[in-house]
């Protein structure tokens, strides 16, 4: 639909006219709620995301049935490469990302519900309501958007090191609980003739700022781990032991603070 294309393509995007056009076409409730309790600081490139696979749905019905697609609104989020998804075997740990999504989704529409019924008195029990439901929406927020985020780059993937690190990442947050998930991005693994360089460099200024962001938190729960092994700094050091354990955090610190000086550098090249 040319409505849903002009709001991707205009480059002063306004986050809630972009919801109120979002909500108009997609009849998934729990996602459409999602983005109308969220703001652009969070939830923006996520809902260019989702539209864009509006617009690529609505494209595709538009070429199969010319005349039916203008009488005919789009009513579903469901895009075009569902069906090439189903063709493949899906592993166990990705249908559970996705029930877990689903779950997080239904529970963040159900504390917003609880937040809209408190109301806007300003008396100590609301407050103290209010404020405990806002702590306990965060955590489902996060855990939500790190594992639809994690979910995606897997499907994104080819077979190789990369999607190898993102599936460990997944199946570690789904054992974990999410007080002590380590949810840190997986590093950009670069083979053959391709350098880390070239693959920042491709990157949107937009990716490069969610990525350096994304980076500098994961190094930081990467070296919570290895001090405290938690993704939280403890009260007092409790290194973890030797042993390959170990050595795979160190050595995914040192890829990740590599990715993240050459994240920084391309930035700072763009902005002369």
């Amino acid at each position: 639909m040319n409505e849903l294309q002009n709001w991707i393509n205009n480059p002063d995007r306004d986050y809630a006219a972009g919801v109120a056009l979002f909500a108009q076409h997609c009849k998934n409730k729990a996602l459409v709620r999602y983005f109308q309790t969220g703001t652009a600081r969070f939830r923006m490139a996520k809902l260019v995301y989702e539209m864009g696979k509006l617009a690529k749905t609505a494209d595709k019905r538009a070429n199969e049935q010319p005349s039916a697609a203008r009488q005919t609104p789009l009513t579903s989020c469901i895009t075009g490469d569902k069906k090439e998804r189903i063709k493949v075997s899906v592993p166990d740990f990705i249908l559970a990302a996705k029930k877990e999504i689903s779950a997080l989704y239904a529970l963040i529409d159900k504390q917003h519900r609880e937040l809209y019924d408190l109301g806007t008195s300003n008396a100590d029990d609301v407050v103290r309501k209010r404020k405990k439901i806002l702590d306990d929406r965060k955590p489902a927020i996060e855990r939500a958007d790190r594992f639809y985020q994690l979910k995606e780059e897997w499907f994104a993937l080819e077979d190789g090191p990369a999607r190898n690190r993102v599936a460990k990442d997944i199946r570690e947050m789904l054992a974990a609980p999410p007080e002590k998930q380590p949810t840190m991005v997986a590093p950009v693994e670069t083979h053959g003739s391709v350098s880390l360089q070239t693959a920042v460099s491709g990157l949107s200024d937009l990716d490069l700022s969610k990525r350096r962001s994304a980076l500098r938190s994961s190094i930081t729960k990467t070296q919570n781990m290895l001090q405290y092994q938690t993704i939280r700094k403890g009260e007092s050091p409790t290194p973890m032991p030797p042993g390959p354990k170990r050595d795979e955090y160190q050595k995914k610190l040192k890829t990740l603070q590599k990715e993240y000086n050459a994240v920084v550098a391309e930035l700072e090249r763009r902005s002369k």
